[in-house]
């Protein structure tokens, strides 16, 4: 027995940043690429409704991923103090 398949794996999405890491708004929009996909042939009822979901979405990560941030560099902060570079300290939190 023969069976055919196509599969697709779809398309990459390459994100650059120039003097640093990827924004929080670029990683909010690579994780929301992930979790929302609409297919193109979807009735408009479905696509209408999955952009709501989406913008919704992007709000809450976009949040957590802010939140993320704010505490690794906190811990990065403390890292510095106790390894005594205060100065350093003194520049991740001013960032």
């Amino acid at each position: 027995m023969m069976f055919a398949a196509e599969s697709s794996i779809g398309s990459p999405t390459v994100v650059t940043s120039v003097n640093g890491g990827l924004s929080a708004e670029q990683i909010t929009m690579l994780c929301c690429n992930k979790i929302v996909q609409v297919s193109e042939s979807a009735a408009p009822e479905i696509k209408e409704q999955a952009a709501v979901f989406r913008a919704r979405l992007e709000n809450v990560v976009h949040a957590y991923v802010l939140k993320a941030m704010q505490e690794e560099r906190e811990t990065c902060v403390q890292l510095a103090v106790r390894g005594g570079y205060s100065e350093l300290a003194e520049l991740l939190r001013s960032y």
